[in-house]
């Protein structure tokens, strides 16, 4: 089946043209919000060729298409004309008056998950990239090919640190664009935030400025999340308010200095030191968790987190991640998601080589590389779902191998995991040193494990449809 037939198969089952409100996709799916969600044929889609499966969650009815994402996403967006473009948690909250405190609640949720999933989706290869590039730099560095004294080291820290350092502006933009504001406005409040000259007052000892006799905290905004996140939410208030009130002939000049303005005022002295301590409180919190017993806490961890990438759940973590990682410099929780990508990975490389059906063994490969490049929806769909062996020796396997990370106290430098994020796992002060050892081990431990738990007992081609989840 062409893409183009996959996509007007799957516009016709979700329900037709006048039954989608929106369309964006991320790395394996494409997302859509409905009008009705009843209309939608779930059966028929799962029957589709490419398709792993169907979500529902965030608002969103996902399809789980796998690496053709990208196309797929494009042909559908070719049929229906571009009339309903990347953009929007639009439609996502219906705010009815006889909706209960807890559907509100869930709809505020899912709404800010989906916030959240549209802003950082565009930025997780460029992290991911950013620390591998740390990564080797220290490699080099302690097998004595790079001086960190030299030009050349500082050059490419400057492209590494640059990817994070600006993080705000490119945030600002993206999330812009997610909740349908004026993105070159929010890229210029990101961009007011990591000025020189606040960085400077945040450094300084007081770390206030007074604005008519009052003190407030300035805080460091380099690399940070979450204020950024909140400013453009708030924009989308304040641009609706100032079409209200500003003329149109002046509106052009007048309302994207004076949104800048108004934005830039309640994130630096209001908002942002509220979310940045909440957010820090956050990062230190979950480090605690595992610092109190982190052979628990990497068990825990690495048995739940396929069943959050199932339910879709999984995309709050990242900004807690990087937020780890720029205020401690180490981020335990996606050493801990590196180790599950090799029990997942050791389940899928299994059935690659035992079956003898070549659709399954192309698809069992191909979410062999998916995942350990760090992309698991293909294996979690494409294979853990359907046998219900398998997801339980993987959840075995990772429980063993969180376990182990746990107590080798296995820390991550950078955003990338699994094989092609090896260079994360390597010291930046210190080169490889026992934690690289501790990946070594982890890694290589957890993927034989789940290899041949599947091998001997998970999987075998008579398997039928009683034995699927």
């Amino acid at each position: 089946m062409s893409d183009k037939q996959l996509a007007e198969y799957m516009i016709e089952y979700v329900g037709g043209k006048h039954n989608i409100k929106n369309v964006i996709h991320c790395i394996t799916r494409v997302r859509f919000y409905l009008v009705d969600k009843e209309k939608a044929d779930t059966n028929k889609i799962k029957e589709l060729d490419s398709v792993m499966g169907v979500v529902e969650a965030q608002g969103q009815y996902q399809v789980v298409v796998g690496n053709k994402v990208n196309a797929i996403y494009e042909e559908v967006m070719r049929q229906l004309n571009n009339d309903q473009a990347f953009d929007s948690t639009e439609g996502v909250v219906e705010n009815d008056s006889n909706s209960d405190f807890l559907q509100l609640f869930r709809n505020g949720f899912n709404q800010f998950i989906g916030i959240i999933t549209g802003s950082m989706m565009p930025v997780i290869g460029l992290l991911a990239g950013a620390g591998i590039i740390k990564g080797l730099q220290a490699s080099l560095v302690t097998f004595d090919l790079l001086q960190d004294s030299s030009q050349s080291y500082l050059l490419i820290n400057t492209i590494a640190d640059g990817i994070f350092y600006f993080l705000p502006v490119i945030l600002g933009f993206t999330a812009a664009q997610k909740l349908k504001v004026n993105p070159i406005v929010l890229a210029v409040v990101g961009a007011i935030l990591i000025h020189p000259n606040i960085v400077t007052i945040a450094s300084s000892t007081a770390a206030k400025v007074a604005i008519f006799g009052i003190e407030f905290p300035i805080m460091n905004y380099t690399a940070s999340v979450f204020p950024i996140l909140v400013a453009a939410w708030l924009a989308t208030y304040v641009e609706k308010f100032l079409k209200k009130i500003v003329p149109l002939v002046i509106s052009s000049i007048v309302s994207p200095i004076v949104e800048v303005l108004v934005l830039s005022l309640a994130v630096l002295l209001i908002i942002g030191p509220i979310i940045t301590i909440i957010s820090d409180g956050l990062a230190f919190g979950i480090s605690t968790i595992f610092d109190f017993n982190t052979i628990i806490g990497g068990a825990v961890y690495c048995a739940l987190f396929p069943v959050l990438v199932v339910f879709g759940m999984h995309w709050p973590l990242i900004p807690i991640i990087v937020n780890d990682l720029t205020v401690n410099g180490f981020s335990m929780m996606n050493a801990f998601s590196s180790v599950l990508m090799m029990g997942i990975a050791g389940a899928t490389c299994s059935i690659a080589l035992k079956t003898k059906k070549a659709q399954l063994k192309q698809v069992a490969f191909a979410a062999t590389l998916s995942q350990i490049c760090g992309v698991g929806e293909p294996a979690i769909y494409g294979i853990l779902l359907k046998y219900k062996k398998v997801f339980y020796l993987v959840t075995l396997s990772n429980i063993f191998g969180g376990a182990l990370a746990g107590f080798l106290h296995l820390v991550n430098y950078g955003f990338a995991g699994g094989v092609i994020g090896f260079a994360s796992f390597i010291n930046p002060v210190a080169g490889i040193d026992k934690n690289f050892y501790a990946y070594l081990l982890s890694h290589i431990g957890t993927f034989l494990l789940s290899f041949l738990l599947t091998w001997l007992f998970g999987f075998n081609d008579k398997m039928n449809a009683a034995d699927e989840l």
